[in-house]
């Protein structure tokens, strides 16, 4: 049975979003999986990870990282546009307000959403999280990880499922642990799923495998995640 892709605009504040939503053809969905990708939006990984996620009933829209649906094709403009999410953290949750409110008109009443955010992405949805937004669950998985901004609330109501290698040279086992510090004390339901001899981009097979990389792929911990994903996907869901 083929997917189903569609256009997805939304809105917030004077940015204009373009996201794209996948369905299985006829299917009605057991949940609803707002996707951000990594630093390349709506690539052929993401749509990877989509067609993963539509297999297990779900209906996914993958959301617009930057805007006006721009999806970088070279890694000489990654710097400054992940640079500008960073700067601006509070309009990266704007922007997923909107995708997850505009992906709510096409589903069913009653159905539930989550958030799964690679990379930068998963910046986002768990800065989403900290914005006290009704969300049914959260997954990140070799994310850019941060603690909460100056200003940001660190209570998350929703169940987190966190995903990383310990040699992530983007978010280090220093920044783990102060993340790990933060959710236990604001009382979230966390759970950390770690994986040894495992970088960043480790979900990513265009990163190559020379383990002195910055970005490495390792196809054990890409499926390790992603039964991880397909468990929480259905725990939270009540699948």
């Amino acid at each position: 049975m083929s997917n189903v892709e569609t256009g997805l605009d939304y809105a917030a504040g004077q940015q204009n979003y373009r996201g794209l939503l996948i369905k299985g053809s006829g299917l009605v969905p057991k949940a609803a999986v707002v996707l951000l990708p990594d630093w390349r939006g709506q690539s052929p990984l993401a749509r990877d990870h989509a067609a993963y996620l539509v297999e297990l009933g779900c209906v996914v829209a993958i959301a617009d990282l930057y805007g006006d649906g721009f999806s970088p094709d070279s890694p000489d403009q990654v710097g400054p546009m992940v640079q500008r999410l960073i700067a601006h953290r509070a309009q990266g949750v704007e922007g997923l307000a909107a995708c997850i409110d505009r992906v709510r008109k096409e589903l069913p009443d009653g159905t539930p959403v989550l958030i799964l955010g690679y990379s930068a992405g998963g910046m986002v949805a768990l800065d989403y999280g900290r914005s006290g937004q009704d969300i049914a669950g959260i997954i990140v998985c070799s994310a850019l990880l941060k603690t909460a901004a100056e200003g940001m609330k660190s209570r998350i109501t929703a169940p987190v499922l966190i995903l990383q290698g310990t040699q992530d040279q983007v978010s280090p086992m220093e920044t783990i642990a102060a993340v790990v510090k933060e959710m236990d004390e604001a009382g979230n339901d966390v759970r950390f799923e770690l994986y040894s001899q495992t970088h960043h981009a480790f979900d990513n097979p265009e990163a190559g495998t020379d383990p002195n990389a910055r970005l490495v792929y390792s196809p054990a911990s890409a499926q390790r995640a992603r039964r991880a994903i397909a468990n929480f996907v259905a725990e939270v869901s009540c699948f």
